[in-house]
């Protein structure tokens, strides 16, 4: 059977605070330290070693920790507080995380094949072109001629 395609590109854009907050979720839904300590603050890096780096005091003994963290990591963490927040995400397609001043932009790209519901479009055929048409000259009535005329009716 036949099918059609419909393209989705789904981009969000995600603040360094929002990136934060879905790391540390992220830590302390897997039992880590991270968001039991005190945050003390949050670098962005981008280029080759992309990612973010946090800085937090941990709660017992009181060191600070440094912990990059990768952008699949990162991505991880996004698609886990979208789906903790009920936003919608697909589950299936291309993503990608890259970063922009002041946070991410996490991009979703999917094609959904769909069965054809009706017959094909026909081949595309080139338009014929215009056939360029000459519309007669219109001729103004000869003033000169028609008034002697008139005058030779009156004298009749």
């Amino acid at each position: 059977m036949a099918k059609v395609s419909i393209n989705e590109v789904r981009r969000l854009t995600v603040p360094l605070d929002t990136a934060v907050d879905a790391l540390l979720q992220l830590d302390r839904d897997r039992g880590g330290v991270l968001s039991r300590g005190v945050l003390l603050g949050a670098q962005l890096e981008s280029g080759d070693d992309a990612g973010l780096t946090l800085s937090v005091r941990l709660a017992g003994p009181g060191e600070v920790q440094h912990r990059k963290f990768t952008l699949p990591e990162i991505a991880a963490a996004i698609i886990n507080y979208c789906w903790q927040c009920r936003i919608p995400m697909p589950r299936h397609g291309t993503k990608t995380l890259e970063v922009v001043s002041g946070g991410f932009t996490f991009t979703v790209e999917t094609v959904n094949q769909l069965p054809r519901r009706h017959a094909a479009l026909p081949a595309q055929r080139k338009a014929p072109e215009p056939v360029a048409t000459q519309e007669p000259e219109v001729s103004e009535p000869d003033t000169t001629t028609a008034a002697p005329a008139a005058e030779s009716v009156a004298s009749a």
